[in-house]
């Protein structure tokens, strides 16, 4: 009977171990979107009113962000030659929602939506200077997206 027993046993624990190997495996990437990839960036404050100007200023600033799944990291420089962080979230709409960080501290909050090559949107900084933002998709980056598995 112990021998039997051991034959019954044997093929449930093979087929459990089966999987095993599975468990240890790396995480699948997040979803690809139609959005992932290197996005180059403009952005200049929105001057309403002339007298706003000494408040607001005339800046502009370029940098390039990445969008990989829902997730948007990147970095930016304004023409006083500033650095900033940038992240943020992005929907199946391409509409996004985010924040700017200089050093740490926050600096100013954006929206806005994307297409699939373009998109524009608003950003205000932490003293309400409001400004306007536009993106366009990297050929580049749209290449490595395209070559993902």
């Amino acid at each position: 009977m112990k021998t039997k027993m051991t034959w019954c046993v044997l093929p449930l624990v093979a087929s459990a171990l089966n999987g095993c190997s599975e468990i240890n495996a790396t995480p699948a990437d997040p979803a690809l979107t139609r959005f992932d990839g290197v996005w180059d960036v403009l952005g200049k404050t929105a001057v309403s009113r002339p007298e706003a100007a000494e408040d607001c200023g005339y800046g502009t600033g370029t940098g390039r962000l990445t969008i990989k799944g829902s997730t948007i990291t990147g970095e930016l420089q304004d023409n006083s030659g500033y650095g900033y962080m940038l992240e943020g979230n992005i929907d199946a709409r391409g509409r996004m929602t985010g924040a700017f960080t200089y050093e740490g501290y926050d600096a100013a909050t954006f929206e806005g939506t994307l297409g699939d090559r373009a998109g524009t949107g608003s950003w205000q900084d932490i003293y309400g200077c409001p400004g306007r933002w536009e993106v366009h998709k990297g050929e580049a980056a749209a290449d490595t997206v395209a070559s993902r598995p």
